[in-house]
């Protein structure tokens, strides 16, 4: 336990204060390797108080619409509404898989520099849940179990509503993001 307190002043200078802001531009600035990084530090440094139930975990208005009901019509079936939809899950779960390149791009020093950040905050994120004792009941008795099923079940539910629209805009042969990305299509587009 000595430990933990002794890393956590020194982990939060490091990668100050660990925020994970969703609206920062960080990600352009310091690539996605870093600010992966320090969102899965942010969440190591955090997780005794998680585990404890002692931070709140927010989910956004939009993957709670999505929990009530995923098949839920749209209101307005047009592109434009099923784009601004997408658009707004993507916000708060992240890029969709049809959105990562095929070919990985990144050269083996780059490569091999994002497994040595990922071993390392891989070693952070191991010592700091292991100092927590008899965690998995701490959890269960904090309600903090109960909480992070619900999470994940509303995290599927926006990635379920997410895949449905893009399904209609595609079947309205709509543009991204309103539809899935087509990696060959957009190639032979381009080329034209």
């Amino acid at each position: 336990m000595k430990k933990l307190f002794a890393l956590t002043p020194l982990l939060l200078s490091l990668f100050g204060c660990a925020s994970t802001d969703s609206n920062s531009e960080s990600t352009a600035v310091a690539g996605p390797t870093t600010t992966t990084a320090q969102a899965r530090i942010g969440k190591a440094v955090v997780s005794p108080l998680t585990d404890l139930n002692l931070m709140p975990t927010n989910i956004p208005a939009v993957i709670t619409q999505a929990l009530n009901n995923p098949y839920q019509l749209p209101v307005n079936i047009n592109c434009e509404a099923l784009s601004e939809q997408v658009q707004a899950l993507n916000a708060a779960l992240g890029p969709d898989l049809d959105t990562f390149s095929r070919e990985d791009k990144r050269t083996n020093i780059e490569k091999g520099s994002a497994m040595a950040s990922d071993s390392a905050v891989g070693a952070i994120e191991s010592t700091i849940s292991g100092a927590v004792p008899f965690r998995s009941w701490l959890r269960k008795l904090s309600g903090a179990e109960k909480k992070s099923k619900e999470l994940n079940e509303a995290i599927a539910a926006g990635i379920v509503r997410r895949s449905y629209l893009k399904g209609m805009g595609e079947a309205l042969k709509c543009l991204p993001p309103a539809a899935p990305l087509n990696h060959e299509t957009v190639t032979a587009q381009k080329s034209e």
